[in-house]
């Protein structure tokens, strides 16, 4: 009974902590949402067949490393060496999964490091569910309540931060025009986040030595997630350039000067959406969350155009977006004659 209670607890306590950070995540891409299906499809890799096969690789791995006998030079060759390696190679196949099959979905920095961080989520909410049910049984409720504020909350963001590291490597080598930067790039994120994540493990596992090594390993965490922040701050400026200069040509063609300043200013699209749920009117909010969107699709579908030339489907693409805002401002203009209020 104790077991199967602490299964539903921990289901539900790892489930929290990780709608948290995914709402964060997504929270983190301002101007053009990733499909939600494809983010979901992403933390599912992450779930369940990145986890496994991590297990199979690591359980056939641990035959050679064996023979380092059981002591702490065995543990740190497992936990240090081969896991990082092993687990950041299978989630970063979800993001280059992306790149290679819907690679349209993939514009920038930030992108990849979206998809990354969803599938480290998926794979962190996995694992915590299995280290909190196993700690219960082993040592009780105290122990699991430990091990539920460490790996959730403390090192909660940590999977997602070591594929974030990956997935920026790979969203930079997407609008990259150098040939070799876009071969070498990926595989120097995702050395970096080995290193990142062997640098975590190894402080975990020499905490039984001496507890200064878990701060070496939350030090490197939060310094490592604080950098990423600051290129995603980087990239947010980037976002806004692009949006500024590809839409400015648009105006009065395809596109309303109102509609643009509401794209290229995040804290205006906020609230504008605030003011349509605050009266209620969900397809009002709808409506310009789809036009913000739209346009800013445009703008970098544009952006790519002039960076990598003419990709397949591209310029179709951009026609195709053109089209949309057409149709989706006239039918903000029918919103707004109909009800009688402004609606930038």
């Amino acid at each position: 009974m104790q077991i199967l209670l602490g299964i539903i607890l921990s289901l539900l306590a790892s489930g929290m902590a990780t709608a948290l950070y995914a709402w964060l995540v997504w929270w983190l891409d301002h101007y053009e949402k990733e499909p939600w299906w494809l983010l979901a499809l992403v933390f599912l890799w992450g779930a369940v067949p990145a986890i496994v096969l991590a297990l199979v690789v690591e359980f056939a791995l641990d035959i050679p490393v064996s023979v380092l006998g059981e002591g702490l030079a065995y543990e740190i060759a497992g936990s240090s060496l081969v896991a990082p390696a092993v687990e950041e190679v299978a989630k970063g196949m979800a993001v280059f999964s992306v790149l290679l099959f819907v690679r349209q979905e993939m514009d920038n920095i930030l992108d990849g490091i979206v998809y990354g961080a969803m599938a480290g989520l998926g794979f962190a909410f996995t694992e915590n569910l299995f280290y909190m049910v196993g700690s219960l049984a082993e040592a009780g409720w105290g122990q699991w309540a430990a091990v539920l504020f460490m790996r959730a909350v403390l090192f909660g963001l940590n999977h997602a931060f070591f594929t974030g590291v990956t997935g920026g490597a790979l969203g930079y080598a997407r609008l990259s025009g150098n040939p070799l930067a876009r071969v070498l790039v990926p595989f120097l994120g995702l050395g970096g986040a080995i290193i990142f994540h062997s640098i975590h493990n190894l402080g975990a596992t020499l905490a039984s030595v001496t507890c200064f090594s878990l701060a070496v390993s939350l030090l490197s965490d939060w310094a490592g997630i604080l950098m990423l922040g600051l290129v995603i701050g980087l990239v947010w400026r980037q976002e806004m350039g692009w949006i500024q200069t590809q839409l400015e040509p648009e105006v009065g063609i395809t596109l309303r000067r109102e509609v643009y300043e509401q794209t290229a200013s995040y804290p205006r699209r906020l609230n504008v959406q605030a003011r349509a749920l605050l009266r209620g009117d969900i397809r009002a909010w709808q409506l310009s969350r789809r036009l913000t969107q739209t346009a800013t699709e445009l703008a970098f579908k544009k952006h790519q155009l002039a960076t990598l030339g003419g990709e397949t489907g591209t310029r179709q693409l951009i026609e195709n977006l053109r089209e949309r805002l057409v149709s989706l401002q006239a039918s903000k203009i029918t919103l707004v004659r109909n009800n009688d209020y402004d609606l930038p």
